[in-house]
């Protein structure tokens, strides 16, 4: 079983084009660092479990950078382990309304 301390949630009140989706996702493999890391689609988005809530935090940061508006965070109690309690973080971008045109980690084309 893999273990996911954090969710990134990216969220849009409209659909998220395929240049700034792809631009978030190399900016998640890029900073993800030794996390694990899996995606998943959802309504509205996509969400983005991560096993480390700082590397999840540092993603966050570089995304709002690029293309983010705004950014949530709550955590939510799951159980008692080894004695200490277990939360799981959510970590939420906003996506502007307007799509971004920033390209992040695409290769630069140049045609003569």
């Amino acid at each position: 079983m893999s273990r996911h301390d954090a969710i990134i949630q990216i969220r849009a009140s409209r659909e998220i084009e395929e240049n700034e989706k792809r631009s978030i996702l190399n900016i998640i493999d890029r900073y993800k660092g030794r996390s694990e890391c899996k995606v998943s689609e959802a309504k509205n988005g996509f969400d983005v479990y991560m096993s480390s809530l700082n590397d999840a935090r540092h993603t966050v940061a570089k995304i709002l950078k690029v293309v983010g508006e705004k950014r949530t965070e709550s955590m939510k109690y799951l159980r008692v382990q080894d004695g200490r309690p277990v939360y799981r973080f959510t970590l939420c971008v906003r996506l502007p309304k307007k799509p971004s045109k920033a390209r992040y980690g695409f290769a630069c084309m140049h045609t003569r």
